[in-house]
């Protein structure tokens, strides 16, 4: 397993706040020469317009890491960066297993940071470190580095991105880009990462829409086909079909499968959708004024019921809650038992040649609510969490101009794909249509073969990812994913949405709660729904309450509506 290889001992930290402050101006000082940087205009009229530095320099980067990747100096992505831009990287990589615990230690060992963090940078982490000046704005004026007037870094040195930020990524969504990244001082401590593609936008629900065709043929029941599913009833009516008749034509009428799911997670939300709520935990209401916490409602009482009805009934695969890996429920699937389930996409749970017999569907409406349809989003499509500079690095322009090259097109396709030409080409003049190569020595899938090449598959990082490009990919698994995908796009909601900051005790004392209680739904939810607790008994539900009291969730949900006033 791949760990921080810069820290000898994990350190806990008590007090981050502490650790931020000592980091201000505290960190070891690096010999610098102004006059190594190279303007974009000088780097255009060389000829070589990525170029950064004269004389290489050395960059310490610090960057999550999964068990999927290589090392990111093995990546070629990153090796064809440090080629044209003539800086070096010495990177700092944190286990995605341990990252919180390593990023704290990163912050407490102040006389040796990085020059950068580079993806996944907590917004409560900045909310806390910007307050002690432990790490520059990216868009401050007056920006002055050993002796070097620097000013707005985004004014000054990023043209992809500045003009990325202003035109709000090419898209109109109700919360900008613009204010995802501002604190409340009016500084942006990170950069944005965007992210416009469906697939990654959410989960999908998928159903066997050739079981439908096959019971409508054989049994002529007029069962609704998958995309006309608008009711958790009329979903029920289908998988309870699936679960009295022979659907997939095997002569036995009792190995189907008629819902399950690799983790109650991914079914809860979509099912909770219905009621109308998207998450168990903490959550934004409809009209954006106030959250509730929603296990304490009786709308998550009726998701409930409701899966406890399946649970009854033997429609939910009772061995659900002892699944725990996407190999276990495929397991089924590849061997065509499965009616309905919710993932990435169907192939990963019925493989490619089942995969043409599953249709995405939903969201969905339950008998008591006809609000807005609503999707659980995995994140929004702006993150401030792309970059942090740390007080301290004198390579503030040069990591301005570097993380540019990011945002430009040839940036984007290099970080995602890798060196044009070699991973990837066009496969016409016009560029409608490009393909990835994949060695013929290669013997497990492109994407994982893509995860030798770029940190944005595995870790799943990257600062942008424009479907525009995306969708151009001559993968016909892809593009059916997407498509798939695109129908819960006006539905996603965001439990919390983005640009909602909480101050440093805000955070700390939301996270000590947020432990507390999500351990007790876990154990409650599964009881409620196996039926060990009765969710039908008004005693066994006040005493419920009154444990999530116990538990301080109104005080969770008022920390949460003092950030909306």
């Amino acid at each position: 397993m791949k760990i921080f290889k810069k820290v000898s001992a994990i350190l806990l930290c008590g007090a981050l706040a502490i650790g931020a402050l000592s980091a201000a101006g505290c960190a070891k000082e690096k010999p610098y020469d102004p006059d190594n940087f190279i303007s974009a205009e000088e780097a255009q009229a060389m000829g070589e317009p990525y170029k950064i530095v004269k004389e290489p320099i050395t960059l310490t980067v610090f960057v999550p890491i999964s068990a999927s990747n290589p090392h990111y100096s093995e990546m070629a992505s990153i090796q064809k960066l440090s080629e044209i831009t003539n800086i070096k990287f010495d990177f700092i990589e944190a286990s995605v297993s341990a990252y919180t615990t390593l990023r704290t230690a990163a912050w407490q060992n102040k006389n040796d940071l990085p020059d950068l963090f580079l993806f996944n940078n907590p917004v409560s982490e900045q909310v806390t470190n910007y307050r002690y000046g432990a790490m520059y704005a990216w868009n401050d004026d007056s920006l002055t580095v050993r002796g070097v007037q620097v000013g707005n870094l985004i004014e000054g040195y990023m043209p992809n991105y500045k003009a990325l930020l202003e035109s709000n990524f090419g898209h109109e969504e109700e919360i900008s880009a613009l204010s995802v990244a501002m604190m409340d001082d009016g500084k942006m401590y990170s950069l944005v990462c965007c992210n416009d593609i469906p697939r990654d936008m959410t989960y999908k629900m998928y159903i066997n829409q050739q079981w439908i065709d096959n019971l409508n043929e054989d049994y002529g029941l007029g069962l609704p086909d998958a995309r006309d599913i608008r009711t958790l009833d009329e979903y029920v009516t289908v998988l309870r079909a699936f679960k009295n008749y022979d659907a997939n034509r095997n002569d036995k009428a009792d190995d189907e499968i008629p819902v399950t799911a690799q983790s109650l997670f991914l079914l809860r939300n979509f099912v909770l959708a219905a009621f109308g709520y998207v998450s168990n935990g903490i959550e934004i209401e409809a009209d954006g004024n106030s959250f509730v916490y929603v296990p304490a409602t009786d709308e998550y009482r009726e998701y409930l019921r409701f899966m406890n009805g399946l649970y009854e009934e033997k429609i939910l695969d009772n061995s659900t809650f002892e699944k725990t890996t996407g190999s276990s429920l495929a397991g089924d699937g590849y061997q065509g038992k499965l009616g309905s389930f919710p993932d990435a996409g169907a192939y990963l749970t019925v493989g490619e040649e089942l995969d043409e017999q599953y249709t995405s569907f939903g969201p969905l409406r339950s008998a008591g609510y006809d609000g807005e349809l609503l999707q659980y989003g995995i994140k929004t499509m702006f993150q401030a969490t792309g970059a942090v500079i740390p007080t301290g690095t004198p390579y503030v322009r040069e990591i301005a101009r570097l993380l540019d090259i990011l945002y430009s097109d040839y940036g984007v396709a290099l970080m995602a794909q890798g060196v044009e030409g070699v991973h990837w080409s066009w496969d016409d003049e016009e560029k409608t249509s490009w393909t990835f190569h994949v060695p013929d020595t290669w013997k497990d899938t492109s994407e994982q073969y893509r995860a030798t090449i770029s940190p944005s598959v595995g870790t799943g990082c990257a600062l942008y990812i424009p479907y525009e490009f995306d969708k151009k990919q001559n993968d016909a698994t892809l593009r059916r994913i997407n498509e798939e995908a695109e129908i819960y796009q006006d539905y996603i909601k965001i439990p919390v949405p983005e640009n909602i900051r909480l101050d440093p005790d805000g955070y700390n004392r939301a996270a000590l709660i947020t432990a507390s209680l999500d351990a007790y739904i876990k154990s409650t939810e599964s009881n409620f729904i196996k039926g060990v607790t009765d969710v039908d008994s008004d005693q066994e539900w006040n005493s419920y309450l009154s444990d999530l009291k116990g538990y301080n969730y109104e005080e969770l949900v008022e920390i949460y509506n003092a950030a909306l006033r």
